[in-house]
């Protein structure tokens, strides 16, 4: 998580989804660890999201991978 979250404050927004993705996707990943995963999957994409609806590419580039 603390990768995708560096990954997120360096505008590399296309590398922290995927990372968070893959998160998700971990085997064994317990409820608690799954619900953060969420939640901040939600609030990096609707960062992302209102970073987009500016024209941002970088942006517009981690939805579309979304």
């Amino acid at each position: 998580m603390q990768n995708a979250v560096q990954a997120y404050k360096v505008g590399q927004f296309e590398e922290a989804v995927t990372r968070m993705q893959k998160l998700r996707h971990t085997p064994g990943i317990s409820g608690a660890q799954l619900m953060a995963v969420n939640n901040a999957m939600a609030t990096m994409m609707g960062d992302i999201q209102a970073l987009a609806n500016k024209g941002d590419q970088r942006a517009i580039q981690a939805i579309k991978r979304y």
